[in-house]
């Protein structure tokens, strides 16, 4: 019986991804996205934690990694914003009902550069793509992108049966609107709320605490008084995020989020919600522009943002190496400034210096 090493245990799954094991490991974010859409095409509909733990578990035999779990996880919630993955509850349902995973059909997004990005996963791992496409495929973290004439790949990739998504129906971008605007219209729907008991297990997202330390923002209610982003504990799933009105530390009411009759995901109107709360207490959110190569720059950005904007700069620009920030974008000189202009019309963010 031949004994293999760990080290090539992962060469030989990274092979077995369709990737260079060579260039990429098995901790790597390219080959956990490929394990988590494999895992998706035969287990969904099922959980986020059904599916982390499909991947997780053989990952965790052959890597003694205590930072293996938290990346799958954050690679999942990657494949969910970029809409590989499509994350629904059940509007009929109470507020316990757990949210369910399910496969995206195949379908691509013209790049702005002409490429092309494919998302989606394939049911049963049985790829619709040719081995000589899939072999052109660029693993970019979470991202696979085909270059070359987004006209002649988008006839190729729709003969194949895979749907061609526009980026405005991709993105679903909400309308332009200023903070005062935005927050003016969440003001009549708390107010409307009825009257409410405590909130055990209730967090608020503090207005106070520098826009550039996200962690550190989420805060019990302590004695605070005013209106909040707050995220609430349920019976079962993750916690529910709302806009909750405080009185010394005690909560009086709420209104769950998303509000849109459960359409979208809480997380991305709450997170919009805070930029329009900082932007009009004087200290918006904040992005960093920082050197990059061949003619592309990097944007530092230390707030989560929507999953609308997310899929726009993933479109457009490309996800980089995080350092001392959230996460990071790189763009190319010609498109960045468009980029920034839309940062601050959308989520009212400024920019600080290096």
């Amino acid at each position: 019986m031949k004994v293999i090493t760990p080290a090539e245990v992962s060469a030989k799954a990274v092979g077995a991804l369709g990737l260079d094991p060579t260039l990429l490991d098995l901790t790597s974010v390219e080959a956990i996205a490929c394990a988590l859409r494999r895992a998706a095409g035969l287990l969904c509909p099922c959980s986020a934690r059904t599916l982390v733990k499909a991947v997780y578990e053989p990952l965790r035999g052959v890597h003694a990694n205590a930072d293996i779990l938290a990346l799958v996880e954050d690679t999942l919630e990657a494949l969910v914003v970029h809409g590989d993955l499509l994350e629904l509850r059940d509007a009929t349902q109470e507020d316990g009902a757990q949210a369910l995973l399910f496969a995206a059909p195949p379908s691509f997004v013209p790049r702005q550069s002409g490429a092309v990005m494919l998302l989606g996963v394939a049911p049963d791992g049985v790829s619709p793509i040719p081995e000589n496409i899939e072999f052109a495929i660029e693993h970019v973290s979470h991202l696979r992108i085909l270059r070359g004439d987004a006209a002649d790949l988008g006839d190729q990739l729709s003969e194949l049966g895979l749907i061609k998504l526009n980026l405005s129906a991709w993105t679903k971008a909400p309308r332009r609107e200023t903070a005062g605007e935005y927050i003016g219209r969440m003001r009549p729907r708390i107010a409307a709320a009825r009257a409410c008991g405590d909130l055990p297990g209730l967090l608020l997202l503090d207005p106070e605490t520098p826009v550039h330390y996200y962690r550190r923002r989420c805060v019990e209610p302590s004695q605070r008084t005013g209106r909040f982003v707050g995220r609430r504990p349920q019976a079962y799933g993750a916690d529910l995020w709302c806009y909750v009105e405080v009185y010394e530390g005690q909560a009086v009411r709420f209104v769950d989020l998303p509000t849109r009759d459960g359409v979208g995901r809480g997380c991305d109107e709450a997170w919009r919600l805070q930029a329009a709360i900082d932007h009009e207490r004087g200290s918006p959110q904040v992005y960093r522009v920082g050197p990059g190569t061949d003619g592309y720059r990097l944007v530092d950005f230390f707030s989560p943002m929507p999953i609308w904007a997310r899929r726009r700069w993933e479109a457009i620009g490309e996800p980089a190496n995080a350092s001392g920030c959230l996460f990071s974008f790189k763009f190319s000189e010609t498109e960045i400034g468009e980029e920034l202009a839309f940062a601050r019309e959308y989520m009212w963010m400024k920019e600080i210096e290096e």
